[in-house]
C-alpha cells in the first residue's frame, strides 16, 4: 500500500512569498515519495500569481498537475499582488494560456477519486475557492454537490487561518474574505486543522537560498518581496504544507479544539476535538532545519 499523501494544495500565491516556499516543499515531498499533489488551485483574481503557480510546479517537474485558478477579477486583483510573480513570470516566459475555473478543477480532481476519503485539502490563502467548492452543486463533472465531494473524498482539510492568541489582529486570510471564512470553517464537512499566525510568524526560513540560480522561482520570489535585501520570510505556508504531509512529525502537536470564526473575523477556539490546532513542540532551530532544504 502506498504512503503518500495525496494532496490539493490551494495558494494565493502573489499575496506573499511565503506560498513559493510552499509549493516547493510539497514539490519536494512528492519528489521523496511522501506526497501526490493531485492539483493546485489559486484563490485570488490577479492573473499573475496563477502563470507563477504553473512555472512553478513545472520547475519541479510536476508538468502534468492540473492548475486551476479563481475566475473572479474585482478579488484581490490589485497590481500589489504581482509584486514578484509578473516580473518573474515575465523573465522567465511563464507561458500566459487561460487557466481552468479552480472549481471545475477542483470537482474534477475529488469525483475522479472515487470516494476514498483519502485526500488532504491545503489552503494557505483567503477560503475563496474552498467556499465556492463547497457551494457547488451538480454538473456536468458530477451529480454530486461540493460538499459530498469533499465528504467522500477529503479525510483533513488543512489550513493556515486565524490566530489564537489573546488580544490579536484579524489574521490575513480571514480578513481579506470573512464570509468566506466562516463558511468553511461552519460547513467543512471534515476534520480541520489549523496552522494559526502565531505558529509560523516567528520560524524564518530562505537562508539556503542564496545556493542555488538566481532563477530559481523561490529565490526569485523571496529576493523580489524583499526588495533584493534578504531571503527570509516567516514560515507559515511552508509549515502549514510540512505537517499536512508529515502528520507525525515531531516538530509540532495537535491540540483538540473547536473553532468559529465571527462577523469581525475572529477565530475563537472553545472546547471540542472535531478541530485541530497546531501547536508548536520543537525548537525554532530544528523547525527551521527541517524546512530549508525542502524549499531548494
Amino acid at each position: 500500500m502506498s504512503t503518500k499523501t495525496k494532496i490539493i494544495f490551494d495558494t494565493d500565491l502573489g499575496g506573499d512569498c511565503d506560498d513559493t516556499g510552499a509549493c516547493a516543499v510539497l514539490c519536494n515531498l512528492a519528489k521523496a515519495g511522501e506526497a501526490e499533489i493531485l492539483c493546485a488551485t489559486y484563490c485570488i483574481g490577479n492573473p499573475w500569481g496563477g502563470y507563477f503557480l504553473r512555472y512553478e510546479l513545472d520547475y519541479f517537474g510536476f508538468t502534468k498537475v492540473p492548475v486551476g485558478t479563481l475566475k473572479d477579477a474585482s478579488f484581490m486583483a490589485e497590481p500589489i499582488y504581482e509584486r514578484y510573480t509578473r516580473p518573474y513570470a515575465e523573465r522567465m516566459g511563464a507561458v500566459q494560456t487561460e487557466q481552468e475555473d479552480a472549481v471545475r478543477v477542483l470537482r474534477r480532481t475529488l469525483a475522479a477519486n472515487g470516494g476514498t476519503h483519502d485526500i488532504t485539502l491545503i489552503a494557505v490563502g483567503p477560503l475563496r475557492n474552498i467556499a465556492n467548492l463547497l457551494r457547488s452543486g451538480a454538473d456536468d463533472i458530477s451529480p454530486k454537490t461540493g460538499k459530498e465531494l469533499i465528504s467522500e473524498n477529503v479525510a483533513e482539510f488543512v489550513t493556515m487561518l486565524g490566530t489564537f492568541v489573546k488580544d490579536a489582529h484579524i489574521e490575513w486570510n480571514v480578513e481579506m474574505d470573512i464570509p468566506s471564512a466562516q463558511y468553511c470553517i461552519s460547513e467543512m464537512p471534515v476534520p480541520t486543522v489549523f496552522l494559526p499566525y502565531e505558529a509560523g510568524v516567528h520560524i524564518l526560513t530562505g537562508q539556503m537560498l542564496s545556493s542555488v540560480s538566481e532563477h530559481h522561482p523561490v529565490r526569485a520570489a523571496y529576493t523580489l518581496w524583499n526588495d533584493g535585501k534578504c531571503h527570509v520570510r516567516s514560515s507559515w505556508d511552508l509549515i502549514t504544507v510540512y505537517c499536512a504531509v508529515r502528520k507525525n512529525t515531531p516538530l509540532y502537536q495537535w491540540k483538540p479544539v473547536h473553532v468559529d470564526v465571527n462577523e469581525k473575523g475572529e477565530t475563537v477556539s472553545s472546547c471540542g476535538n472535531d478541530m485541530a490546532i497546531l501547536v508548536q513542540a520543537a525548537s525554532d532551530n530544528e523547525i527551521t532545519a527541517a524546512i530549508n532544504p525542502l524549499m531548494l
